[in-house]
C-alpha cells in the first residue's frame, strides 16, 4: 500500500532542462519513469535530449528541443505535446543560467537579463502554457527547482543567480495559493551545492578544489556535494499521491545546509 502512494503509473510528467549532459533534469526524468510516469522532456541541448531519450525507451512520449525563455518555443512544445495527446499531470521546472560570478556592481544588465529570461521568465512560460490543462482535468503538480541561494545569501558573486531563485520560491507559494482549491500543487525543492557536469568542471581548477570547495563543503553538515540523483526522490514525492495535500513547500534538499547556522562547526564540540 505505502508503496502505491510513490506510483506514477498513468501520469504524464513534462522535465524541463532534462538532457543527459545536464544534471538534475537527466536525473529526474530517469526516476520519473522508473516509477511508471511516461515523459515529456525538452532541452536546449540535442545531443543530450537524444540520448535522454533513448534511455528512456518507451516512456519516452516526445522529446523536443526548447528555450524555455522563448515564448514561441514554449508554445510549439505544448502544441506537439497536445498534439500527442498528452494532458500533462506533472510540470518540473529545471534550467537555469548563471553567466559569470561578478559583484552586484560588475553585474551586466545583459547578464542579469538573461538570469531572469531563464530561470524566472522560463518557468512562468512553461507553468502559463501548463496550467489550462491542469484545470481541465482538475488535477496537478508544479515543482520548481529553487536553491538554498534564494533563501539564505551565498555571497561568492551569486548575487543575480540568487535574486532569481528567490522570484521562483515566491512564483511556487502565489501558484499554491491561486490554485490549490482547483486541485493544482505547487512545490519548490531547494539543493545546495551539487555535482552538477557545470561544478565538476571547476574540480579540476587547483584554485576552486583547495580554495572554494572547503568553504562550500563547511557549509553542509553531510561533508558532501549533492548529486543530481538526490533530487529524484523529492521530486517523485512531491509528484505522486504521497503528497497530495503538500502545496506551496519550499522544500531543502540541501544536505542540512540551510538548518546550520552560519557560525556554526559541524562534528565539533568545543565552542
Amino acid at each position: 500500500m505505502a508503496a502505491g502512494l510513490f506510483d506514477l503509473s498513468g501520469k504524464v510528467a513534462m522535465v524541463t532542462g532534462a538532457g543527459a549532459n545536464g544534471g538534475v533534469g537527466h536525473a529526474i526524468a530517469l526516476g520519473y519513469a522508473r516509477a511508471g510516469a511516461r515523459l515529456i522532456i525538452c532541452d536546449i541541448d540535442e545531443d543530450g535530449l537524444e540520448r535522454t531519450r533513448s534511455e528512456l525507451g518507451d516512456a519516452a512520449v516526445l522529446a523536443m528541443r526548447c528555450d524555455i525563455s522563448r515564448d514561441d518555443q514554449v508554445e510549439a512544445l505544448f502544441a506537439a505535446s497536445n498534439a500527442n495527446g498528452c494532458a500533462i499531470d506533472v510540470l518540473v521546472n529545471v534550467p537555469f543560467v548563471f553567466p559569470r560570478r561578478s559583484q552586484p556592481h560588475e553585474v551586466t544588465l545583459a547578464d542579469w537579463e538573461r538570469m531572469f529570461e531563464v530561470n524566472v521568465a522560463g518557468y512562468f512560460l512553461c507553468i502559463r502554457a501548463a496550467i489550462p490543462g491542469m484545470l481541465a482535468k482538475g488535477s496537478g503538480a508544479i515543482i520548481n527547482i529553487g536553491s538554498n541561494a534564494g533563501v539564505s545569501a551565498l555571497g561568492r558573486g551569486a548575487f543575480a543567480y540568487s535574486c532569481t531563485k528567490a522570484a521562483v520560491h515566491q512564483m511556487t507559494r502565489e501558484l499554491a495559493i491561486e490554485y490549490g482549491r482547483r486541485g493544482i500543487r505547487a512545490n519548490a525543492i531547494l539543493p545546495a551545492q551539487m555535482r552538477t557536469p557545470g561544478l565538476a568542471s571547476h574540480l579540476a581548477n587547483p584554485a576552486f578544489r583547495d580554495g572554494v570547495l572547503p568553504r562550500i563543503l563547511a557549509g553542509l553538515p553531510m561533508n558532501r556535494l549533492l548529486e543530481p540523483e538526490d533530487m529524484v526522490g523529492p521530486a517523485i514525492f512531491l509528484a505522486s499521491d504521497a503528497a497530495s495535500a503538500v502545496n506551496g513547500v519550499l522544500l531543502p534538499v540541501d544536505g542540512g545546509n540551510l538548518a546550520m547556522n552560519a557560525g556554526g562547526s559541524p562534528g565539533e564540540a568545543s565552542a
